[in-house]
């Protein structure tokens, strides 16, 4: 009997023992950051022990730095306010997946815990607003068609607006401005007698207006000083009425980076009225902007970088609705979806006369390209190419590109769905590898053919 007392005493010693060792090594990886390992660690500590506040709230930390959202939430939630920060990122969280009134609600409960003198005190106030705002908006998703979206490069993000002539031009020119990079943007109306641009004005984007005279233009003036604030605004379109302008800005009233909005002039005090954010799901808590609407062709587009990685963005092009129809449902994920553009209405029945009338400036960007031969030879049109064979090369890694593009859109949108349905995990799961895998294999095959094409086209120029 005093053997089996002893056995067990020397089990429960081990098990104690071992036990205390992981949550030790856990610790220890944890406050050196290594987040991956520390949740492996911490996983089999839940597993002895699923509620202990500790355990959840540092496997939790671990999940959102290592970007897996869903389950830095559930164990957040599981640590049960002990620790005040909880509540800090629980709001950023909610922000990220759309809850933003349980954002609002987080937000609240961690400004409880800090004083007003302390410096995030303020900028969790903002945090809190923006939260407010994106509440307020996703109540009202405007239930909008979708026609196309293509994914490219953000240095040529205008080449990819196919409208007509008779809405005037766009061109853009890259400008940094400390870091952060972004665009001087000129519009120039169809008749050629007006034009809106940005610039920057002591490290600060705003939007000024010039009337064409004789042979030159008047001097710029700020479009106005209810459009342009403190804030960056950038991105100006006058639409075809001459009264209405869309803009971008990432002031106090946009929920992420830049935000779309909409104003219309007042000729009666020749000012504008007060600018109004358009809403969702043309904004998200990403950078969103230049909105370039043809309200004779019902055909619209804009940009956004929503799930991309850096330097490329998402042109929508899309069908305006002539009055605002908001999405009415009792599904809040159908709705978080719509407001994100992960689920929409494909366009249908597109009026002939529309794609006619873009169908210029479709012929104008076929020929334009951006291709390293080699370090002294760039092209930027592809009847640059001296042979049919690279040309019909370079058309053929074209396409690829556009495949792997939109499978990444694809991969990105099932990633975003994996982390927010738990229940539908076991079915994304495979799709999400096989995507994974085609992406690997295409991008092999895309790094095989730009060295083909360039080998061949070197060979060209030599002869």
């Amino acid at each position: 009997m005093r053997s089996k007392i002893s056995l067990i005493s020397t089990l429960l010693f081990f098990t104690v023992s071992i036990f205390g060792q992981t949550a030790a090594e856990a610790d220890r990886l944890f406050q050196q950051n290594q987040f991956q390992k520390a949740r492996d660690a911490y996983k089999v500590l839940l597993e002895k022990r699923p509620k202990d506040a500790l355990y959840n709230y540092r496997f939790a930390r671990c999940c959102y730095e290592l970007k897996d959202d869903e389950n830095a939430i559930k164990h957040f939630e599981l640590s049960r306010n002990r620790f005040p920060l909880t509540n800090k990122y629980l709001g950023e969280l909610y922000m990220k997946t759309y809850r933003f009134s349980q954002s609002v609600a987080a937000y609240d409960e961690y400004l409880k815990t800090i004083r007003e003198t302390d410096k995030e005190f303020s900028l969790i106030q903002k945090a809190k607003k923006k939260a407010e705002l994106a509440e307020k908006m996703i109540q009202r998703v405007d239930d909008i068609q979708i026609i196309d979206s293509v994914v490219v490069n953000k240095e040529h993000f205008l080449e990819f607006y196919k409208f007509s002539k008779d809405l005037g031009s766009l061109s853009a020119k890259p400008l940094k401005i400390g870091k952060k990079k972004d665009f001087k943007i000129t519009y120039i109306t169809q008749r050629q007698d007006r034009k809106l641009f940005s610039d920057s004005v002591h490290s600060q984007m705003d939007i000024f207006t010039s009337y064409k005279l004789l042979d030159d233009w008047s001097k710029p003036e700020s479009v106005s000083d209810v459009i342009n604030t403190k804030a960056n605004e950038n991105y100006p379109f006058l639409l075809s009425d001459g009264v209405t302008i869309y803009f971008a800005s990432d002031g106090e009233n946009s929920i992420g980076g830049y935000d779309l909005f909409i104003s219309r002039f007042r000729p009666e005090t020749n000012t504008y009225f007060q600018p109004e954010n358009i809403g969702m799901p043309y904004n998200s808590i990403y950078n969103d902007y230049m909105m370039v609407v043809d309200d004779i062709h019902q055909v619209g587009w804009f940009a956004t970088d929503r799930f991309q990685p850096e330097g490329k963005v998402i042109i929508f092009s899309f069908v305006p609705n002539t009055k605002k129809t908001i999405i009415q449902s009792e599904d809040s994920d159908y709705i978080r979806k719509a407001a994100q553009l992960l689920q929409f209405k494909k366009a249908k029945n597109l009026n002939k006369d529309t794609l006619s009338q873009t169908s210029d400036k479709v012929e104008e960007s076929i020929h334009k390209i951006l291709f390293v031969v080699n370090d002294s030879v760039v092209y930027t049109d592809i009847e640059q190419f001296k042979k049919e064979e690279t040309r019909k090369l370079w058309n053929e890694l074209k396409d690829l590109n556009s495949q792997l593009n939109q499978k990444r859109i694809q991969l990105e949108q099932l990633r975003l769905l994996y982390s927010q349905q738990e229940e539908s995990r076991s079915e994304l799961s495979p799709k999400i590898l096989t995507l994974e895998k085609e992406i690997s294999e295409m991008e092999d095959k895309v790094t095989t053919k730009t060295f083909e094409l360039r080998n061949k086209e070197n060979i060209n120029l030599t002869k």
